[in-house]
């Protein structure tokens, strides 16, 4: 059995791992990256995320507005804009509170009356007569901005499965199914596989698992000439609470039920109704039939919807949480700092 080194493995090559890998390599780190299938092919699958800066919570709010910079960054490097445009409406009895928060961290939003909320979504039936507009929301360019990080890493992103990680003299080890890799430290940010890796050195990660589907529709053809923001809506008005946005490659628009409404049974089918008797009565813009439909596992911390959180076990780092995508910039440039200091930034602690 070989054995190979490196001074940092991260395990996991989604958006975060792939962040990761990229911040550790521009500060001359050696480092490899293992993904035992496609890059980006797990939760970082699909076409679409939602860029948002509204949240219930002020560390949130500006982490997501250190990330908004970052992904600019990103675009430059990668030559095309990876945040597209439009923005992202959010509507909840809540808004007036993430107002408050957006202002306080010096985030551009507005509020939007009916007629302008259909403007900037007119496949829209507004649930409210007003709603927040995060002006610099929007959907997030998924395929590119994996194929960039891919792009960058070159061959330190190693097309290997890890079966198991473990501490050894004086760092870790982590068990492929073509060696043994040995390095200084360990990150593991994979998804839905970090919680059986994480047990191997001690950590039990309080995580639950469900089953989420994104469904996509197509967009009538009156309305694909423009660009169509973000919705967000939880008001409940139209029997769902939803997140959703535009998918320009296959001019649609993914709809899918907030974390809190994701069936934690799997079941698919019942999901699938729920979003097409939504998509009936708020969105009439989209035409009925699925175009699409992406199931993905939701790794959920109990203490947040959005909680991430990174958990040390001496050279081994255990990265989790849940709505990940839109701060990997961020995330992957703190868990860069951990892997090279040792020291888990206060941003990533877990709760005591």
């Amino acid at each position: 059995m070989s054995e190979r080194a490196a001074e940092v493995v991260v395990v996991g090559g989604g958006i975060v791992g792939l962040a990761a890998a990229d911040a550790l390599a521009a500060r001359g780190v050696d480092v490899r990256c293992l993904e035992r299938a496609e890059a980006g092919s797990g939760q970082s699958a699909g076409f679409m995320r939602v860029f948002r800066h509204a949240h219930d919570r002020a560390d949130l709010v500006e982490l997501a507005r250190t990330a908004r910079g970052e992904w600019d960054a990103w675009s430059e490097r990668a030559g095309t804009p990876l945040v597209g445009p439009g923005g992202v409406l959010f509507a909840g009895p809540e808004q007036d509170e993430v107002a408050v928060l957006l202002a306080a961290a010096g985030v551009e939003h507005r509020f939007a009356d009916e007629e302008e909320q259909r403007e900037l979504l007119p496949v829209l039936a507004p649930p409210s007569g007003r709603a927040l507009v995060d002006l610099r929301g929007g959907p997030i360019r998924v395929r590119p901005a994996i194929a960039a990080l891919v792009s960058r890493l070159g061959e330190r992103l190693v097309r290997e499965e890890a079966l198991a990680v473990q501490a050894d003299r004086g760092g870790a080890l982590v068990a492929t199914p073509a060696g043994v890799w040995r390095a200084a430290r360990v990150l593991v940010c994979a998804g839905a596989g970090t919680a059986p890796l994480a047990r191997g050195v001690g950590v039990e990660l309080p995580l639950e698992e469900r089953l989420h589907l994104r469904v996509t529709f197509r967009v009538a053809p009156a309305h694909r000439e423009r660009p169509l923001a973000c919705w967000l809506d939880r008001t409940g008005r139209h029997g769902a609470t939803v997140y959703s946005g535009p998918v320009v490659e296959l001019d649609g628009f993914a709809v899918g039920l907030a974390t809190e409404e994701a069936d934690a049974a799997g079941d698919l089918a019942r999901s699938l109704a729920r979003v097409r008797a939504y998509v009936e009565r708020a969105l009439p813009g989209l035409q009925p039939e699925p175009l699409a439909l992406r199931p993905c596992v939701l790794t959920i911390l109990p203490w947040h919807g959005d909680a991430f959180a990174l958990w040390e076990a001496g050279p081994v780092l255990v990265f989790a949480g849940h709505n990940l995508f839109k701060l990997a910039p961020t995330l992957g440039r703190l868990l860069a700092d951990a892997a090279v200091t040792g020291v888990v930034p206060p941003a990533l602690r877990p709760p005591s």
